[in-house]
């Protein structure tokens, strides 16, 4: 009888040991599903900036999740059949390509730089061909001369208004070559809104150092590494 009594005595304290943690789990299991569906609605925008002597590269990647990307499947999949073929994904990056440029801007210590592409648009449907929530990727490039008179402390600011309903999650990376030197400034709230009629989603790149060429040496620059897998148009 005291065996069984002991015996029950153990399974109680094992019992009040793992309550709590059961109800971390519980607890923790619907938070997870409520940042999860939070994102459903975002796209995230990705900006990198590399300035050189002549010219400023930009590309901006974007992230589609799940609600968007729904969106976005459905239009490249032009028969509805509920597959995404590969004309159909030519198709719709041609629209793109004709149509993005026009959202997306930069200026330089105030003056707007003009703006062309540097590559076609790169789309990575994450190896779901299907017109159905995922995610999937699409890259721009961009390319603009690097204005003459930059000097240390002017801003670059690119006015992004791409997929303005969307909620957006946003990043800035910027790199310098030829000596240069930048600063991304970061959001204060890495969150947008969806935009209102003539807004913009800002992002800020401030030259600390501007690029020098070498005496003797060509001047050139060296586009982004992330550019090699697109087909490269005139520059």
């Amino acid at each position: 009888m005291s065996n069984i009594l002991q015996t029950l005595r153990d399974w109680r304290r094992v019992a009040s040991a793992i309550s709590p943690l059961l109800a971390g789990l519980e607890l923790g299991m619907p938070r997870t599903a409520a940042a999860h569906d939070l994102f459903t609605a975002y796209v995230q925008h990705s900006v990198h900036v590399s300035v050189g002597t002549r010219h400023v590269d930009l590309v901006v990647d974007l992230t589609f999740f799940e609600e968007w990307s729904a969106r976005e499947r459905q239009t490249m999949d032009a028969d509805a059949d509920g597959r995404i073929t590969r004309s159909e994904v030519e198709s719709y990056l041609k629209n793109l390509a004709t149509e993005l440029p026009k959202q997306v801007m930069l200026r330089a210590a105030g003056r707007e730089v003009l703006l062309a592409p540097l590559y076609e648009p790169e789309l990575d449907l994450r190896g779901n061909d299907k017109a159905i929530p995922g995610h999937h990727r699409l890259r721009l490039f961009f390319f603009a001369p690097t204005p003459a008179a930059l000097r240390a402390n002017d801003e670059f600011v690119i006015e992004d208004r791409l997929w303005p309903e969307a909620k957006t999650l946003a990043t800035v990376a910027a790199e310098g070559r030829d000596g240069g030197t930048l600063e991304a400034q970061q959001p204060r709230d890495p969150g947008f809104a969806p935009l209102r009629p003539g807004e913009a989603r800002l992002f800020k790149v401030r030259c600390l150092q501007p690029p020098m060429a070498r005496p003797g040496t060509p001047n050139l620059s060296v586009t982004n590494s992330t550019q090699t897998a697109s087909k490269p148009l005139v520059r």
